[in-house]
């Protein structure tokens, strides 16, 4: 055990170096260093993992086919389903199961799975935070030491709290990793959360979009007195252009959101400068990809494809995420060589289908909802192909007849004249299982009945 973590210690040293000035380095020298990570990945890959040494097999190809991250477009284009029918064939045979974290996630997809990470990897993840943290710490007094709240579904049993546990199993931390943290459940009332934030006074408030629209809307609607942190993180769900302003402009305060999943820890960062999403691409490759899986030119958006260089237990690699979003093309002012990828902009599988073959994106959606309107939060559900219910979570002021008309002209022309709207302002809306507040819930026939429950109406 101690010479475990003393391995483990030094594997982590190693790592650190120079990761939080990583995202400024010469863009030739990221794309060496991850067509080097490509070629170690699949070789891997194709000595422990099944499922790439039968694809590869199968396709006539060899590791050595693979130099380069355009190389792993050869590869099948991987979907959660296809993983979720046989995960086995995906898990590392080097080491044995239990060496392995186990992390269960559902996402988006609403298709329950677990993940398994390796240790190498996880303290590798670890000393890539720095990357982001880095953007993090300057709006911090002392970057060094400080206190963060992290508001997540399961609290103490969270993602984050896991990995953390897990990495302290396989190695000391040097002191100025040893962030002090507070971890709170969603789930938990919005007056406890706030009395436990006002007890803890963090520097940092981190969580995902959805309950920072929910935890800041509570405080200006109510005016509770709420300790306010120096700078405020999100990941895995995005905000609306109304809370962006409710967090900067109200209560004046930075926001910086990351871009991370179950399947790939730390995809990019938005910088101070808020152009974007920096990429990871030494770690995690990603294209933009069609529906057909065709890579995208920079500046279209499409459906996000990524490969795990990284992790060595659950291995995915042209793995369909689903998020929608572009590549852009200009680089950041910031100085950083890490290229940008827009703010997501909805999930795959949120397009809205109606009469006659009309497809709906969600980002057209999205632009209407929230056009002209201060909208917090929003529930778009497809309750059948011409009926739609719409929960919003908007200030006080919000008129909603005028609203309602709004809407409902609206939809009627991106939709077609067929399609009706119900439409209720709430004060919260329902969160999934798994913690999340889907904006659009897409009409399916064989959908699960309490996807589509009705919110609390606060008026009508």
């Amino acid at each position: 055990m101690f010479m475990g973590r003393l391995r483990g210690s030094g594997y982590l040293a190693y790592h650190l170096r120079g990761q939080a000035r990583y995202p400024f380095r010469p863009l030739a020298t990221v794309m060496r260093d991850q067509s080097r990570r490509v070629r170690a990945m699949v070789a891997y890959a194709y000595r422990y993992v099944p499922y790439y040494r039968e694809t590869l097999d199968r396709l006539s190809l060899r590791p050595c086919d693979f130099q380069s991250a355009d190389d792993l477009a050869q590869l099948p284009l991987l979907r959660t389903a296809e993983y979720c029918r046989d995960p086995e064939r995906f898990l590392s045979t080097e080491k044995p199961r239990g060496t392995y974290l186990a992390l269960p996630t559902s996402g988006s997809t609403g298709l329950a799975r677990i993940i398994y990470h390796d240790a190498r990897g996880c303290l590798q993840n670890i000393a890539h935070a720095e990357r982001d943290r880095m953007a993090v710490a300057r709006f911090l007094g002392d970057p060094l030491r400080y206190r963060e709240s992290v508001l997540t579904r399961d609290g103490l049993t969270s993602t984050p709290h896991k990995v953390q546990e897990f990495c302290r199993q396989h190695a000391w931390f040097p002191p100025y990793l040893g962030i002090q943290r507070q971890y709170l459940s969603m789930f938990d009332s919005l007056e406890h959360n706030v009395g436990e934030l006002n007890r803890f006074q963090p520097d940092v408030i981190h969580s995902i979009g959805s309950y920072l629209a929910e935890l800041f809307g509570y405080l200006k609607r109510t005016g509770v007195p709420c300790h306010l942190p120096r700078v405020v993180t999100y990941g895995s769900e995005g905000v609306s252009e109304a809370v962006r302003r409710l967090i900067l402009e109200d209560f004046g305060l930075p926001l910086i959101s990351a871009y991370q999943a179950t399947e790939a820890f730390k995809l990019g960062f938005e910088c101070e400068q808020h152009s974007g999403l920096h990429l990871n691409l030494d770690l995690y490759p990603l294209r933009v990809v069609d529906t057909d899986g065709k890579t995208l030119p920079r500046g279209e958006t499409g459906e996000v494809v990524v490969s795990n260089l990284v992790n060595r237990g659950t291995v995915l690699l042209n793995y369909h995420l689903g998020d929608l979003a572009a590549l852009l093309p200009d680089p950041c002012p910031c100085g950083r060589t890490l290229p940008l990828l827009s703010f997501l902009r909805g999930r795959a599988r949120d397009f809205l289908r109606f009469g006659e073959g009309r497809i709906v994106n969600p980002w057209a959606l999205d632009r209407l909802i929230c056009e002209g309107q201060e909208v917090w939060q929003y529930q778009l559900v497809q309750e059948t192909p011409t009926r739609l219910r719409l929960a919003l979570v908007v200030p006080p002021t919000c008129d909603l007849e005028q609203t309602r008309k709004r809407l409902a002209a609206g939809l009627a022309a991106l939709c077609g004249p067929e399609v009706t709207l119900e439409l209720a302002l709430v004060e919260r809306i329902q969160r999934t299982a798994g913690g999340k507040v889907p904006p659009l819930l897409a009409w399916r026939p064989d959908a699960e009945e309490e996807l589509f429950r009705a919110p609390a109406r606060l008026s009508d």
